[in-house]
């Protein structure tokens, strides 16, 4: 009976374990899909202070967000007329994307998608000894 119980704890382990590495491999192939292109609708802009909403706003914007299969990506968008640009290399989980560029990483979370061709990702900038918080949610579209 024991041996039976051990057995069936690393079936279950050995389950668990190739479950969360597909979807993190299934999600790798969503952001790649058709050249690994996003076009990017809009982004929410968010101010937190103490916890609560001290500004918002939601910009149009144009421009897109790129994975390609080697791990690079490029960035560039235009909040109105300011222009967001970036690349370097990047890694993904399950639940989040993480971005490299000159040797700083961004952690954007995602919140919805990757599937039918939309992705909503979240970032998070928290401020060192104080207590504010900003974040952008991009909305895109393949």
């Amino acid at each position: 009976m024991k041996i039976f119980t051990r057995i069936l704890v690393v079936i279950v382990v050995s389950f668990v374990g190739l479950a969360s590495c597909s979807k993190v491999k299934r999600v790798e192939n969503q952001l790649t899909k058709k050249e690994g292109k996003w076009d990017v609708k809009s982004v929410d802009y968010k101010y937190y202070l103490d916890g609560s909403v001290e500004e918002s706003d939601n910009y149009p914007a144009t421009g897109t967000m790129e994975f390609k299969k080697n791990g690079s990506f490029f960035l560039n968008i235009f909040l109105g007329v300011v222009p967001l640009t970036s690349s370097g290399t990047w890694t993904n989980t399950e639940d989040q994307i993480t971005l490299i560029a000159n040797g700083q990483p961004s952690v954007l979370k995602i919140t919805d998608g990757p599937k039918k061709g939309k992705l909503v990702l979240v970032e998070t900038y928290s401020y060192p000894d104080s207590n504010e918080k900003e974040t952008y949610t991009y909305h895109m579209e393949q």
